[in-house]
């Protein structure tokens, strides 16, 4: 993990991201990243990078329309990172799954 990823990101980091489909959590304990990890399976794709302690970080994961969260989090049908190295990807899969 970054240094930065250590503090709650400000607004303009938050704002990167203004679709209102999107959302974004300050996950402070790392809950999220870890059920993430327990969870995996397939046919979820496995991320190139980014875990850390048992956790994800910096990974974007897109689920298919209509998918419900229970107590175990479903396969997502994109889950890689770091973002920044993902983006071109990230988008493909967002314009597939909005066009289903």
């Amino acid at each position: 993990m970054l240094p930065t990823d250590w503090f709650k990101p400000f607004t303009p980091v938050l704002a990167r991201l203004s679709d209102s489909r999107v959302r974004q959590f300050w996950d402070d304990n790392h809950l999220l990243g870890k059920q993430m990890v327990a969870d995996a399976r397939e046919p979820q794709p496995h991320p190139d990078c980014c875990e850390q302690a048992g956790a994800l970080w910096d990974v974007a994961a897109v689920y298919p329309r209509g998918t419900t969260w229970t107590s175990r989090l479903p396969p997502a049908v994109f889950l890689n990172g770091p973002i920044v190295d993902f983006e071109a990807a990230l988008q493909d899969k967002l314009t597939a799954v909005l066009n289903q």
